[in-house]
């Protein structure tokens, strides 16, 4: 046999150029995911945050800094609430994600040299949140109270900077971040990281079930369960979601237990999160396998899925600071739910009422793809089989050059 180096290459190039998924993968993808992750990141920090007020002074010095937080493009200033408790709930459901509080008799007090503080809260579960509203706060009430009001002074009351900061010093400001006061990346990353372990595990997993069938030409045999696709979407599908509440039931005991990550919800409310996104996950997986015509190209849809998955979810980079289409993009992904829902229930401890949403999204994502599946499987799949198979074969020595 003639192994010419040269011939190779052109073999090798020969089939590059005839594999499109290939030719895709190696010329288009990794244009396609710097442009995604560049896009991600095109507003370069955080903005508009939610924002919900407290303002109990009522003064005009108070709304002035009400004011000075809604030009600032940190925030975005939501609703109005008149109870502590009322701001925490928004931020503990995701409303809001900065609180801001102004104490009754503020402006009166701080006049008279008292000192009484503004508070902001900030949802801390999030640590590009909690570091850019940390700073954006800082900046507005530090801009505000040395500039804005300085000038307002000297206009009004023709002061100097002497008598001005005698008459109303810089205003004090503290802040509280919730759910991750010390800033652990533990408690900020893993998580998420694990999330995006267990579905690129599943993806896979599911997505070589059927095309293992099909190159070993042992596919035709389900044909006997044309007429009742479940019974093959099942049984293929099954063990993988066992698997998958295994492997997420060990991971977050390992998480929990020996990196001491928080789990402040219900274990209940959990394992409903969990098991809703093995079924949406598992219906893409399976109808990745049935579209797919070998296992190399079920491995290379699936990773085309799931590499772009964690960092579209919002777990890292907020997806309010993304750009409107990647926003869309973002929610058509069963991990920005699971995340969502993992962050709300063992970050943040909040029950099922707020995780509702995440799982009904879930489970319409894993109806709509298995219902997707079923079809083709009923009227698509074992017909074309079948025709190709019924198709009569051309006489020997039968010429079709043009």
């Amino acid at each position: 046999m003639d192994l010419r180096i040269g011939k190779l290459i052109t073999e090798e190039w020969m089939h590059i150029l005839k594999d499109r998924r290939l030719f895709l993968i190696l010329f288009f993808v990794p244009i396609m995911y710097t442009v995604l992750f560049g896009s991600i990141y095109v507003h370069h920090k955080v903005t508009e945050m939610a924002t919900v007020v407290i303002d109990e002074d009522q003064s005009p010095l108070s709304r002035q800094i009400i004011q000075a937080f809604e030009q600032s493009e940190s925030f975005a200033i939501k609703k109005e609430y008149h109870s502590e408790e009322d701001v925490k709930r928004a931020l503990e459901t995701g409303e809001a994600k900065v609180g801001l509080i102004i104490p009754s008799n503020f402006e009166a007090k701080l006049k008279h040299g008292e000192t009484l503080p503004l508070l902001t809260l900030i949802d801390g579960s999030n640590m590009m949140i909690s570091n850019s509203a940390t700073k954006g706060a800082n900046e507005v009430i530090t801009t505000f109270s040395m500039g804005f009001s300085q000038k307002k002074l000297q206009m009004q009351q023709g002061l100097q900077n002497e008598q001005v900061m005698n008459t109303l010093s810089p205003i004090p400001f503290r802040y509280r971040i919730m759910y991750n006061s010390a800033f652990n990346y533990s408690d900020f990353m893993l998580y998420g990281l694990v999330g995006a372990i267990l579905q690129q595990v599943l993806f896979l997993g599911i997505a070589l079930t059927i095309t293992r069938e099909k190159d070993a030409g042992t596919w035709q045999r389900f044909e006997a369960w044309k007429r009742n696709p479940w019974r093959i979407a099942y049984a293929k599908t099954a063990p993988y979601f066992l698997i998958n509440l295994f492997n997420t039931s060990v991971t977050f005991v390992i998480a929990l237990y020996a990196f001491s990550v928080p789990m402040r919800g219900s274990l209940l409310v959990g394992l409903v999160i969990i098991l809703t996104f093995t079924f949406a996950v598992s219906g893409i997986g399976y109808l990745i396998s049935l579209f797919s015509g070998n296992q190399l190209g079920a491995t290379q849809t699936a990773m085309l899925i799931a590499v772009p998955s964690f960092m579209l979810s919002g777990f890292t980079w907020p997806y309010e600071a993304m750009p409107k289409a990647l926003q869309v993009v973002s929610h058509m992904l069963p991990l920005t739910y699971f995340l969502d829902g993992v962050r709300n229930v063992f970050v943040k401890g909040n029950d099922f009422s707020v995780i509702y949403h995440d799982c009904l999204a879930l489970i319409l994502t894993g109806a709509l793809t298995y219902f997707i599946a079923m079809l083709l499987t009923r009227f698509v799949v074992f017909s074309k089989k079948k025709a190709a198979a019924n198709q009569p074969a051309l006489p020997s020595g039968t010429n079709l050059t043009v």
